[in-house]
């Protein structure tokens, strides 16, 4: 891209190198929470998600404002792709030549996808096709260069069939979210004529290379070169981090342009919603505690230990404050802190007599000694909230953002649902009507 060639000239002074590689245990994101992270980025600058998740974006407004510029009043969008079905999908993917190595073969022919799953002999590599969405393919690479760090250590102490497992297992979760946004940023780019697709590109170029100003500084890289030598080394490149920013960009705007709800809530709205979920906002009976612990075991017995538990109480009575003293000859779990205890509720104790005395005193009162088989405890309450329901008054602003929330969430599936009934969606995975199934199964939330 012509955005890329411009960066070699960047040269920015930095710190440290940061790894942009997710951990293997990241979770998937619903359209509902890519919309909502899309909103929050509009507040507090973008964040691109996945591969290069480790720094903000810069230029988001600009990206935002050229959006507004470039959206169609008439777009100009071709007949829509032919529908596809589960039960449509052929049962052998060797009728869809795209579905196969790009690459990779010994003789250069195109491998259907079929005959590479589960063969040991023709592993998934970075160059096969795993997913064709509306013509737009997804290669291995897309899933694998996020986590490549870790493959490679995976491969090194792995023998290669579980290795292939391993990296199937990683498709069979990650998949579909690639199918998501490459549908949602599909749909977005059919929705404009060329010379807007090219004037978006350009700015998405422009708020990359902004990007990579700041990567420079976070990785400690003085240019894009040396950046891009460092992604490699950790198995991924700028290109790479390129191609994700754009395509998180296009299906998060695609995404706000397409779920804008407009609903008047009135307080009659407002006050049946509060009604619905009354349980949501009644709050238990709480209390905040110190407790002044002897055990027997650590004090040589019964009668040591309250000997000491009376030198504790000696300097309550000479007006040691109970922090100083739970400090001094606690030997519970929170002495450090004073013997304090956070918001406990009604119940939540195993310690029955605990329990019971703590809810029975009234706010700063010390109880009476506490003899257990394994020690004496001395309690005293720091805070006390009686059992209660949260006022219909102080929480309109809450209601009517969950309600707007919940429109916007109905509205998003709406959207991702639609785009996918009239989608040609074929995966590696399409001879498993199972996996087939999974592999479609987003946007239902």
């Amino acid at each position: 891209m012509a955005g890329l060639r411009k960066l070699i000239r960047i040269r920015h002074a930095g710190k440290r190198f940061c790894s942009p590689l997710r951990r293997l245990t990241a979770h998937r994101r619903t359209p509902s929470q890519l919309l909502e992270q899309s909103a929050l980025w509009a507040q507090t600058g973008c964040k691109i998600l996945g591969v290069a998740s480790l720094a903000a974006v810069l230029g988001c407004q600009q990206i935002s404002e050229h959006f507004n510029r470039v959206r169609p009043n008439n777009p100009v969008v071709g007949p829509p792709p032919p529908r596809i079905s589960l039960e449509d999908s052929p049962s052998s993917l060797e009728q869809s030549p795209q579905l196969a190595m790009a690459s990779g073969s010994r003789t250069g022919e195109i491998i259907p996808i079929s005959q590479v799953v589960g063969s040991s002999s023709e592993p998934i590599e970075d160059s096969t096709v795993v997913a064709v969405v509306n013509s737009n393919q997804i290669l291995a690479s897309d899933i694998f260069s996020a986590y490549s760090r870790q493959l490679i250590a995976m491969k090194d102490k792995m023998p290669e069939d579980q290795f292939a497992i391993a990296k199937i297992e990683l498709l069979k979760r990650d998949l579909p979210d690639h199918i998501e946004r490459t549908l949602l940023s599909h749909a977005l780019k059919t929705s404009l004529k060329q010379e807007q697709i090219e004037k978006l590109d350009s700015v998405l170029d422009q708020a990359f290379e902004e990007h990579v100003r700041k990567l420079l500084v976070k990785t400690g890289t003085t240019s894009a070169l040396e950046l891009d030598e460092k992604l490699k080394s950790e198995g991924t490149s700028l290109d790479d981090l390129r191609k994700t920013f754009g395509k998180h960009q296009l299906a998060m705007q695609y995404l706000s342009q397409h779920t804008e709800v407009q609903a008047e809530i009135g307080r009659v709205e407002l006050l049946e919603y509060y009604n619905a979920h009354r349980a949501d906002y009644s709050h238990p009976t709480r209390v905040k505690w110190q407790e002044l612990r002897v055990s027997f075991a650590k004090h040589g017995g019964r009668t040591e230990a309250l000997a000491e538990l009376n030198k504790a109480v000696a300097d309550l009575q000479a007006g040691k404050t109970f922090f100083e003293v739970a400090q001094k000859y606690s030997d519970g779990p929170t002495a450090s802190n004073g013997g304090e205890w956070e918001w406990t509720t009604q119940g939540s104790l195993a310690d029955e007599q605990v329990d019971e005395t703590l809810f029975s005193l009234p706010l700063n009162g010390i109880s009476r000694i506490l003899e257990s088989k394994d020690d004496f405890r001395v309690l005293r309450i720091t805070a006390r909230e009686d059992a209660h329901i949260t006022r219909f008054e102080e929480l309109q602003l809450e209601i009517r953002g969950k309600i707007m929330a919940d429109l916007r969430k109905e509205k998003t599936n709406q959207v991702v649902q639609e785009l996918k009934r009239t989608a040609t969606i074929e995966t590696i995975f399409d001879h498993d009507p199972e996996l087939a199934k999974a592999m479609r199964d987003f946007g239902d939330f």
